[in-house]
């Protein structure tokens, strides 16, 4: 029976080690040998007491005892990156939402477009006609007839040139099913033009027309049949033939097209004159100088008018998203200093080089990772929805305009109130002096780091004296008051 009781108290002092192990590290010691004596009380000092106590069933109870010192500490303190005010939480929030951000572009077709530019459409001499500059890019601006001229005599301009027309069709699917798809009508060599893989040429259709698919209408209503290629589709009760499916990157052209219905000219001569498209062309590069902005115009006249047609580059196009958030970033750094005051503070206390390196470096991060914040948020917001070229880039600038001169007067309103040896936010904030004293002594307000790193004096007046706020290291003789800090700081004097 001893032998038995020495062995429970031996797998009983096993438990409290192994439990132990949840307890923090500063309570552990202390509530280690509180429980090996309340063990040896058990054992040994009132056996005939208790004579039916377990040792190991005792030593059980340290589990849920250390279980719930645990998740009070976590109650009380928190984890050391989760706690407010420390830096560790500040990136990992300003690094979830650039997450956030990135995800929602990536959810949205035109966003996702314009947050990842067609590498495939990025041939120098490929460009988009316009008559509306840049709006055109989004919206079909060139009437058929306007083409249907140009085939025949801008031969010095360009070498090729294509037109698609945006409609909507009825295409029978399967299964008695009819889908109502945005289909564009357009000419033969259009994807030879663009530099997509695929038919230069219509198909041998009865009516010879050729059906070009985009990944998603094929997903979406073929199911990802991997055997469609090569059969008849039904569109508006004519036969024609499915003739390749596009990937996701090389079917983004303008219009959010989910079909391309690719015809001769014959059959594109039965829509109205009017009607207009979108234009795209292999320019020469001797018949232009040299584009500004990516951008070359032409002209010409016609019944004594000489309307202006813009020549888009479609690489330039792809990274027009980039170049209107840069412009915006501009806008933002020249209006910052007429809202808010630049200058960080006065820190005379000399600070080890490698406290001043960490505390640059985390403003830089601050920084970087409000711009990566904002550029995503604001393709998502202005090229998201359904918008015409020229709102969808004035909301984009607006939005990111805004956003970046507050992300920016935040960042410079959060550095000012954060210590600068352990990057933590200073609290307790307290009112020194008095107004009417202010041009003989120091009035403001005072915060003090909770680790004992020294205090921040703001001024509540600006003067000739003291016009910043200023920062005062604390010795290693104040940290007594301090819990939180256990050995001097290596910035101090």
């Amino acid at each position: 029976m001893k032998r038995l009781r020495f062995h429970s108290a031996s797998l009983a002092q096993i438990n409290i080690r192994a439990a132990s192990l949840l307890v923090p590290h500063s309570d552990r010691l202390e509530w280690t040998a509180e429980w090996n004596a309340e063990l040896y009380h058990l054992c040994q000092c009132r056996p005939s007491h208790t004579p039916h106590a377990d040792p190991l069933e005792f030593s059980l109870g340290a589990f849920r005892d250390a279980f719930w010192i645990r998740c009070n500490h976590l109650r009380s303190d928190g984890l050391p990156i989760l706690k407010a005010g420390s830096p560790a939480r500040c990136g990992l929030l300003l690094t979830t939402f650039a997450v956030i951000g990135f995800l929602a572009c990536l959810c949205l077709p035109r966003a996702r477009t314009a947050l990842l530019p067609i590498h495939s459409f990025r041939p120098t001499d490929l460009v988009m006609i316009s008559s509306a500059s840049y709006a055109g890019a989004q919206l079909p601006t060139i009437p058929l007839e306007n083409y249907q001229e140009w085939q025949t005599d801008t031969d010095k301009l360009f070498s090729q040139i294509a037109w698609y027309y945006p409609s909507a069709k009825n295409v029978y699917v399967s299964h008695q099913r009819t889908a109502r798809l945005s289909i564009a009508l357009a000419s033969g060599n259009l994807f030879r033009v663009l530099g997509v893989p695929g038919p230069s040429a219509p198909g041998r259709s009865p009516n010879g027309a050729s059906l070009i698919l985009s990944r998603a209408a094929w997903r979406t209503w073929y199911h990802g049949d991997p055997n469609l290629v090569g059969r008849t589709a039904n569109i508006d009760g004519q036969p024609v033939l499915i003739a390749a499916i596009l990937p996701d990157n090389d079917g983004q052209l303008p219009g959010q097209m989910e079909a391309w219905l690719l015809e001769d000219q014959h059959a594109l001569g039965q829509l109205p004159p009017k009607a207009k498209g979108f234009v795209f062309a292999r320019i020469r590069g001797s018949a232009f100088p040299a584009p500004r902005g990516g951008i070359r115009v032409m002209t010409e006249t016609r019944a004594g008018v000489t309307p202006c047609f813009e020549c888009i580059s479609v690489a330039w196009l792809a990274h027009q998203p980039t170049s209107n958030f840069f412009f915006a970033l501009l806008l933002a750094s020249m209006a910052l200093p007429a809202t808010t005051a630049l200058p960080l503070g006065d820190y005379r206390d000399r600070l080890a080089l490698t406290v001043h390196a960490r505390r640059w470096a985390f403003l830089a991060m601050k920084f970087l990772l409000v711009l990566a914040v904002v550029y995503p948020a604001s393709i998502a917001l202005a090229w998201g929805p359904s918008l015409a070229g020229s709102t969808a880039v004035f909301l984009q600038v607006a939005t990111a305009f805004l956003a970046l001169l507050f992300a920016f007067r935040w960042i410079l309103q959060d550095q000012r109130r954060r210590c600068p040896e352990c990057l933590r936010l200073l609290s307790n904030p307290a009112r020194v002096g008095q107004a009417s004293c202010n041009f003989l002594s120091w009035n403001g307000t005072e915060l003090f780091c909770d680790r004992g790193h020294g205090l921040l004096h703001i001024p509540e007046l600006a003067t000739s004296w003291f016009s910043t706020q200023r920062w005062l290291c604390l010795d290693s003789s104040w940290l007594c008051l301090f819990p939180e800090t256990r050995s001097p700081s290596p910035g101090m004097v």
